[in-house]
């Protein structure tokens, strides 16, 4: 232990984790590095972690805001004007381009964006090995949130194409933690990965599952109260018609339903099927209700999706050996099918989730990926035995039966199929389902779900670096 940290806990009146602290080595480096699981071994009683924490978090956010750190301060005293003014000039900003092209493969990638104005997910992590090889060269393998932010903004200022739309523009390369979670982003990615590979053996890895987001649910105001809805529903749940009737009471009832589908965030969608058999049975009722809670994005898909997102889609899935065999006469065929074909490539351009269950981590393939988001099952399929088979998938997803030239498609919700004009509207449904039957998507594709989400329909949600980088080369040029 050094003396920053000695000090530093005297300063918190926690004087007495001293001891403790000296026996594990904590120095500034390590006090920095400190995660939830390890306070909780360090700090076991409860009351002096909470403390520990809050402090910590204070110590966190100063490091964020605060451009320099004491040992460059401490350069900068030792410094000429003239030496300390070329040291501040280099710290406003990173070149690059220069640091890319010392390297041949980093050559090879800057003549890439340049040509397409896009990156491949190869380029892309030879691009940030490159950067951080850099860093580490520099700074060591700790540098300053400030510098880690200072490179990702140089990256997306000198490859514009690379700049996401929304917030600062680089927070897919890199982005501050705040409010107790961890930075993210490619560039701390990578770092962390580094530092796990050269302190392998002397710290355990720490990994977490990242589930669809869980923010606050905000519920439009109901007309109706709640005898007269409790009325409705107990006639829906006993008649399948007339069906303008049922339309109606379903839509009356839609803020009911959703207070209750949310009312402990346990219920399966069997459970919530029970409770209303209309939502599966009756044609059209995930969408109104989806309707009458997101209003603003209901249709964001349909409308969107051939004008805004295709044609993008499929160029930077041009990129990837993977999409070759579906990417083949693409441009002899019509938009509708150039529609369908860019839905299917999203497992594609959006890299697998690695994901845990217990201790075991998981890497699904790209079929495993696009099985879990589209399963495609040729013509003939017997649909009572598929169902059968399938009973034990409870999270929704779609099926296609036929190849890409003659298909039918559906969404299948609890064992439900749900046939759909086309392969987009089985899509729109089955994200609609996810949220009104309010449950997570699937590991093996919950990447391309939070693109739909966050990106296509606009709702507010987590993100993965992957998805913004892929947003923001979609919008590139409507910036």
């Amino acid at each position: 232990m050094d003396e920053y940290v000695k000090n530093k806990l005297i300063e918190w009146n926690l004087a007495e984790l001293i001891p403790k602290f000296e026996a594990e080595k904590i120095d500034q480096e390590t006090l920095l590095l400190l995660d939830d699981v390890t306070l909780t071994s360090l700090i076991p009683i409860i009351g002096l972690r909470l403390k520990f924490k809050k402090y910590l978090k204070n110590v966190l956010d100063e490091s964020i805001k605060e451009p320099a750190t004491t040992v460059t301060v401490l350069r900068e005293q030792q410094q000429g004007p003239e030496q300390h003014r070329r040291t501040v000039e280099h710290a406003a900003a990173f070149n690059v381009r220069d640091i890319l092209t010392a390297t041949s493969c980093g050559s090879s990638i800057v003549d890439a964006i340049e040509k397409s104005n896009c990156i491949s997910l190869k380029e892309r992590q030879s691009m940030v090995r490159i950067l951080v090889s850099h860093l580490i060269e520099r700074f060591g393998e700790n540098p300053s949130g400030a510098t880690k932010v200072t490179l990702a903004s140089s990256i997306v200022e000198q490859f514009p194409c690379l700049k996401d739309c929304q917030g600062k523009g680089y927070e897919a390369w890199f982005s501050p933690g705040r409010f107790h979670r961890p930075a993210t982003g490619f560039l701390e990615e990578r770092l962390r990965n580094v530092r796990k590979k050269i302190r392998r053996g002397r710290q355990k890895p720490v990994c977490s599952d990242n589930p669809r987001d869980g923010s606050n649910f905000t519920f439009p105001d109901s007309n109706v109260d709640s005898e007269r809805a409790t009325q409705m529903i107990e006639w829906l749940r006993n008649n399948i018609w007339p069906a303008s009737q049922v339309e109606q009471y379903m839509k009356e009832t839609a803020i009911q339903r959703a207070k209750w589908i949310r009312d402990d965030g346990s219920k399966t969608i069997m459970e919530i099927a029970k409770e209303y058999p209309r939502l599966l049975d009756t044609p059209g009722m995930i969408s109104q209700d989806f309707l009458i809670l997101n209003p603003d994005c209901a249709s964001k898909l349909t409308e969107n999706w051939v004008p805004v997102f295709k044609d993008k889609i499929l160029q930077v899935a041009s990129k990837q050996k993977q999409a070759l065999n579906l990417l083949h006469d693409i441009e002899t065929m019509s938009a509708e099918r150039q529609s369908d074909i860019a839905m299917q490539l999203l497992p594609v351009i959006l890299p697998t989730h690695v994901y845990k269950i217990g201790r075991k981590t998981f890497k699904p393939t790209f079929l495993e990926t696009r099985k879990a988001f589209i399963d495609i099952q040729p013509i003939g399929t017997n649909m009572a035995e598929y169902l059968r088979s399938k009973e034990s998938i409870e999270s929704p997803y779609v099926l296609m039966l036929g190849d890409n030239h003659n298909f039918q498609a559906f969404a299948i919700i609890n064992g439900t199929a749900l046939e759909q004009s086309t392969l987009l509207a089985a899509v729109d449904i089955c994200f609609k389902a996810f949220y009104i039957f309010d449950v997570n998507y699937p590991k093996q594709c919950s990447l391309v779900w939070q693109f739909l989400q966050t990106v296509v329909y606009g709702l507010p949600g987590e993100e993965t670096p992957a998805v913004r980088v892929l947003r923001a080369f979609i919008f590139a040029e409507k910036q």
